[in-house]
């Protein structure tokens, strides 16, 4: 165990007792990669804060090909901390001249809520997270779903569709019904527009 494996594992007791015996949030391994990227890439939020705000880690340092935590970071709810809270740079530049919102599109393109995040901060749609769905579409669909639901008998042989039913039940009797029907029906055109492309890949994670 080292505190590279430690950080992205979340295990911030073994960081902070590395940290202790005298390494730092701004170690670098042979790649250049950190306590901080690691943290990132892993979305373990609290350690990144922990690293950045009381261990004087540096949220924008690079690692061998000038990754940033930011371009390691593959979920919203981590980059928003990193950018809103912590104070990263999101127009800092790798080795090959791309943004942290560049190598998103390219490793974390079914990541809807990550791509939709870095949109949000642009101010502009540049991912087509839509996938062309205009506002009547996407009320059509909520009601095909909503009749479906209410006239269609269950294949009780059929896991996926028992699955599936359980999924859109529990979201049209939840509280954001039609916030997360939205998403729902998003990701379904989403997941269906890549795999007809033969886009779609499993997202690995980056390991250095």
């Amino acid at each position: 165990m080292n505190i590279w494996i430690a950080a992205s594992n979340g295990e911030t007791e073994l960081v902070e007792k590395f940290i202790k015996q005298g390494q730092t949030a701004n170690d670098k391994d042979e790649n250049g990669y950190t306590p901080i990227h690691a943290a990132a890439a892993y979305g373990h939020i609290d350690l990144l804060k922990k690293l950045v705000q009381e261990h004087n880690g540096d949220v924008n340092i690079k690692d061998s090909d000038n990754d940033t935590p930011l371009h390691h970071c593959e979920d919203a709810t981590t980059a928003r901390s990193l950018i809103e809270q912590l104070g990263a740079d999101r127009e800092l530049l790798n080795n090959e001249g791309k943004t942290c919102f560049q190598v998103w599109q390219e490793t974390c393109d079914d990541n809807l809520d990550l791509l939709r995040y870095a949109e949000e901060v642009l101010g502009e749609t540049i991912f087509n997270t839509s996938l062309g769905i205009d506002k009547e579409q996407l009320n059509q669909f909520k009601d095909n779903i909503r009749y479906t639901l209410e006239n269609d008998p269950v294949d009780e042989t059929d896991p996926e569709s028992l699955e599936r039913r359980k999924k859109l039940e529990s979201i049209i009797q939840g509280e954001n019904a039609e916030e997360e029907l939205e998403k729902y029906i998003r990701d379904l055109i989403h997941n269906q527009f890549f795999s007809n492309n033969n886009d779609s890949s499993e997202n690995n994670k980056r390991v250095k």
